[in-house]
C-alpha cells in the first residue's frame, strides 16, 4: 500500500470549536452580539425563508452552533432537534434560548451527537439545515452524514445546505480583488485562508458543482445557487464598494466572485 493510501482525512476535534470562533469568527457574530440571536444574520435568513417552517413540522439543525435557526424554527411552532457535537456550541445555544418564552424553549432540544449517527428515527423530520457544517466534514464524514440526513428525513421533504467558501471565488475573484487591493496599498495573504485564524476547521470546501454532484450522488434531487451574504459597508470608497457588490451578483460572472454557496435538496417521494 502506497503512504499516499495510508493518510487518513483531517477530523477536525470538537473542542477546536471555542466560544471565540462562534463569538468573533463565525460570521453572524456582530448580529449574534448585538440581539442575542434575535435577529438573523443574511447567511441563515435566506435559508429559513427557503424551509418555510410552520407550526407541528419536525426540525433538525444539524451543526446548531449559537442556536438562531432553532429559535426562530420554535417561534414558528416547530419542534426542533438542535444538534451539535461541540460543547461550545451547545452552551452557547442554551443561552440563546434563555432569552425566549418558555413554551418556544419547550419546543427545543439541545444534543450533542455526530452528524454520522444521528439519533432519530427513521422518515421522522420534515426539514433539515445543514448550515455551514458540509466544509467541517471531510468527504467520508459528509457521506456519513448524507446518509443519516436521508434516513430520518421524510420523503419529499428537504435539506437545505450552506457552505463556503466558494472554491472558485478562491481560484479565480481573490485573484483579482488582491491585486486591485494591491494597486490601492493594501497587502493581502496569497492564500485567503490566511485571513482566518481558524482556518484549520475547513477540511472540504466546495464549488457549487461539487456539492450538487455530491447531493445527487447520495439520491437527492438538488437546486444549488450562489448568494452573497457579505456586508462591504467596510469598504470607504464607494465605487470600489459597487463593483464588489455588482460581481456578486451578475449571471455568470458572480461564479468566480460569489463566495456563498446554496442548495435545497429533496428526498424523493417514493
Amino acid at each position: 500500500m502506497s503512504e499516499q493510501n495510508n493518510i487518513r482525512p483531517t477530523v477536525v476535534s470538537p473542542e477546536r470549536y471555542t466560544r471565540e470562533y462562534f463569538e468573533q469568527w463565525c460570521h453572524g457574530a456582530a448580529e449574534f452580539r448585538a440581539t442575542g440571536g434575535a435577529t438573523l444574520p443574511r447567511r441563515l435568513r435566506i435559508p429559513f425563508n427557503v424551509a418555510c417552517v410552520h407550526a407541528g413540522q419536525c426540525v433538525l439543525d444539524i451543526g446548531c452552533g449559537r442556536g438562531e435557526i432553532a429559535l426562530h424554527c420554535a417561534q414558528r411552532g416547530a419542534v426542533v432537534w438542535s444538534v451539535d457535537y461541540a460543547p461550545a456550541a451547545l452552551a452557547l445555544a442554551k443561552e440563546t434560548l434563555q432569552h425566549a418564552v418558555p413554551e418556544v424553549r419547550a419546543r427545543i432540544a439541545l444534543i450533542q451527537a455526530d452528524a454520522r449517527l444521528l439519533p432519530f428515527l427513521d422518515e421522522s423530520m420534515d426539514v433539515a439545515f445543514m448550515l455551514d457544517v458540509v466544509e467541517h466534514l471531510n468527504p467520508d464524514e459528509l457521506d456519513r452524514a448524507l446518509r443519516e440526513v436521508w434516513r430520518v428525513l421524510r420523503p419529499g421533504r428537504p435539506l437545505i445546505v450552506h457552505t463556503m467558501p466558494n472554491l472558485w471565488y478562491y481560484a479565480g475573484g481573490y485573484r483579482l480583488y488582491r491585486l486591485m487591493q494591491q494597486m490601492r496599498g493594501v497587502t493581502l495573504p496569497d492564500d485567503p485562508r490566511d485571513r482566518w485564524p481558524f482556518k484549520d476547521v475547513h477540511v472540504n470546501e466546495q464549488t457549487p458543482l461539487s456539492i450538487w454532484r455530491t447531493l445527487r450522488n447520495h439520491g437527492f434531487t438538488a437546486r444549488v445557487w450562489l448568494q452573497n451574504t457579505q456586508s462591504y459597508n467596510y469598504e470607504r470608497n464607494w465605487l470600489v464598494r459597487f463593483i464588489m457588490e455588482v460581481l456578486v451578483r451578475l449571471p455568470i460572472i458572480k461564479l468566480m466572485f460569489c463566495n456563498d454557496i446554496f442548495a435545497v435538496a429533496y428526498k424523493p417521494v417514493r
